[in-house]
């Protein structure tokens, strides 16, 4: 349903708007607080930059409300898999409710016809309440949906209309943070850039398929590395037959879920790292992922698996959209096995089964891993934008940045958080060996 908030941002003073910003330009409308009601009784949030066109901006709490509109921006649109209607709508059935998260989903209309979705939950800390993407720390890359006309707009706005735009859609929110938020996707470039930002502690990794597997090895020493998985292959033939690929039974793509929920779990134990698969309704949001893409041409989640005499020793978990393959989650058993790098193979032949498809790129996901630099030559920059909605929401963004700057401090100095890092793993193996 949507948002009780009607607001038609029409004319608010450029003094209430920002008193420290340029003056605008002759074409940006001004703003006025006057509110109107809504004809039909419903609520919405009005910004007009130009004679013949207008956003019109809502929030509504039921991903279903808007499915129309949403496919429509999936298909004709900028989006990543994330942002997707299923993807958001499994997240939000199994996830949402164990964070005790409610749905805000921004819908913003151009001329009457859908131009941008920003998938946002709203969740209480104490006396404020924050909007943040959908997905968590499982949504790696957050862009929202955006049209190219609605892309084009946004981009001219400035700070403080995007931020009136927001207050007036999330009525009651007091602030948002926005993470991972690439700065550029599908060469469009981020249309909510004017938000104050920071570079995000992560980043994303990723190359082309263009030519085919031979014109992507030729890049990266393909001879080399061909013959070291070939010999890796022989030896685990020793131990069995080796079979690999992507697995196309419901029942063989769960059993590799349960291989990786268990081995991610006991390897983030053992590193002293808190278990985002492992938290209420995860394994719940993956297996619905992974039985909605049964019949899907580019699917939500779909699992590899690598074999050796019938037992799994590693799994690949991944999403395609775009003709741009996703990689989830990678993990393989720490078995006698595992000197042959299981999970190396298992990328390598992926690799080459994703160009066999046609796959026009392979992303990594975020996140710094050695093995990626061995393959990607493509850094996507993400950025965290902190946006106030309210003079409590502005203290508690205050808040987060000096939080923020004392860790960016820690991470400056190497010794420091080495030493960290390693006292937390410490700890956690020893709790983990005592509750075994």
């Amino acid at each position: 349903m949507r948002d009780k908030v009607v607001w038609n941002l029409a004319c608010i003073p450029n003094s209430f708007l920002n008193a420290d910003c340029q003056q605008p330009a002759p074409r940006v409308a001004r703003m006025n607080s006057r509110l109107n009601t809504a004809a039909d009784g419903e609520a919405q949030a009005v910004w007009s930059d130009r004679p013949c066109g207008r956003f019109e901006v809502a929030a509504f709490t039921n991903p279903s409300d808007i499915e129309r509109e949403w496919r429509q921006l999936e298909s004709t649109g900028v989006a990543t898999i994330f942002q997707r209607y299923d993807w958001v709508d499994a997240y939000a059935r199994h996830v949402l409710p164990k964070e005790k998260a409610t749905p805000a989903i921004v819908l913003g209309r151009l001329d009457g016809n859908p131009a941008f979705i920003l998938p946002l939950a709203t969740s209480t800390f104490g006396p404020v309440r924050v909007a943040t993407w959908i997905g968590g720390n499982h949504s790696s890359y957050n862009f929202g949906l955006w049209s190219h006309e609605a892309a084009a707009v946004m981009a001219s706005m400035r700070r403080t209309q995007i931020e009136a735009m927001l207050r007036a859609a999330l009525d009651g929110v007091d602030y948002a943070v926005l993470r991972r938020m690439p700065r550029i996707h599908d060469d469009m470039a981020q249309p909510l850039a004017a938000l104050s930002r920071s570079p995000s502690h992560t980043e994303g990794y990723s190359f082309a398929l263009a030519g085919g597997f031979a014109a992507v090895l030729q890049k990266r020493n393909g001879g080399s590395r061909q013959r070291k998985i070939q010999s890796k292959e022989r030896k685990m033939r020793e131990a069995g037959v080796l079979e690999y690929g992507t697995v196309r039974s419901l029942e063989r793509g769960n059993a590799a879920l349960d291989f990786f929920f268990e081995q991610k779990a006991l390897r983030l134990a053992e590193q002293g790292q808190l278990n985002s698969f492992g938290a209420p309704g995860v394994t719940d949001f993956f297996r619905d992922l992974l039985d909605r893409s049964r019949h899907m041409s580019e699917p939500l989640l779909e699992m590899a698996e690598l074999r050796v005499g019938g037992k799994i020793c590693a799994v690949i978990g991944s999403a395609i959209h775009r003709k741009r393959v996703n990689v989830y989650f990678m993990t393989f058993a720490r078995d006698e096995l595992a000197p042959q790098s299981p999970g190396q193979v298992l990328t390598f032949r992926q690799i080459a089964e994703c160009c066999e498809r046609g796959m026009a790129a392979y992303d990594l996901g975020v996140g710094f891993e050695d093995f990626k630099t061995h393959w990607c030559d493509v850094i996507h920059e993400l950025d965290d934008a902190y946006v106030p909605l309210t003079s409590r929401g502005n203290a508690a963004i205050a808040a987060i940045q000096l939080g923020r700057a004392a860790t960016d401090q820690l991470r400056r100095n190497p010794f420091l958080w080495q030493r960290l890092k390693w006292l937390r793993a410490y700890l956690a193996r020893h709790a983990f060996a005592g509750n075994r």
